[in-house]
């Protein structure tokens, strides 16, 4: 498997706290059948987290990639950031300052919890218009798409991704969250699942129990595009809303 969203670096925000932590989540993954993620450390958040630029997050990541390789870890470590999405953002893009997954065009947003679904729309449309494509983080913890669901289509419409939380499936983050989730999946308005994984002992990178439950609620098919190609699509670059709608399988 594939998880594009994670925050396993050392003390870049509130995912794992130092480079223990980050080789005991990289432990996690690997025992669950992840092999490759991506570290997508919080990004522009106003002052939320301790503000980093993106050479002292490549100092992070390499770092972590050499401990992974002095412990015997397989586990290979991308580039990204979730990126805090305001008005300002295109112009923190254009300035090199804010870091897309796995240095292709496609950048993992975030939004505030309450944000209106026109400030969305603005926002990501903003993000479009530089031929880029936003990867919606987590919809469903969205309080306006929880609302409405079907505004995630028309984003995907638009050239927009979805990433929904391994988490929220399982109700994780309350009952409106996995509601949600449950409706994306099954009308298909996912691109992907990911771990938004933060520690090796709470909300931790370990997918098995999505695969099966994947797998079991839908279909082997299904399962393996949420979490295998659609998510290999992104890190090549070659990653759509269209070619990323398939038939399920019951």
């Amino acid at each position: 498997m594939i998880d594009i969203h994670t925050h396993i670096l050392p003390g870049l925000d509130d995912g794992a706290r130092d480079m223990d932590d980050s080789l005991a989540m990289a432990e996690v993954a690997l025992k669950s059948g992840v092999h490759t993620v991506v570290a997508t450390s919080h990004a522009n958040t106003g002052g939320y987290f301790r503000e980093y630029g993106p050479e002292v997050y490549e100092e992070r990541l390499q770092a972590f990639r050499r401990a992974l390789e002095q412990e015997g870890m397989p586990l290979t470590v991308l580039s990204g950031m979730e990126i805090f999405t305001t008005e300002d953002v295109p112009e923190l893009i254009e300035d090199g300052r804010l870091i897309p997954i796995n240095h292709t065009s496609f950048f993992l947003m975030e939004f505030a919890f309450g944000i209106e679904a026109f400030e969305m729309d603005q926002m990501l449309g903003n993000v479009l218009a530089m031929g880029l494509t936003p990867v919606i983080a987590h919809p469903e913890r969205y309080a306006c798409v929880q609302e409405s669901p079907e505004r995630v289509n028309g984003w995907m419409k638009k050239g927009c991704l979805a990433q929904i939380n391994r988490g929220s499936v399982f109700g994780r983050f309350g009952g409106r969250a996995k509601e949600c989730a449950d409706a994306l999946l099954e009308q298909r308005w996912v691109t992907c699942i990911a771990s938004d994984a933060h520690k090796p002992y709470e909300r931790t990178p370990y997918m098995a129990d999505i695969k099966e439950y994947m797998e079991e609620r839908f279909s082997y098919r299904y399962s393996r595009e949420l979490l295998y190609e659609n998510p290999r699509k992104i890190l090549m670059g070659s990653a759509s809303a269209e070619n990323n709608r398939s038939e399920i399988v019951s």
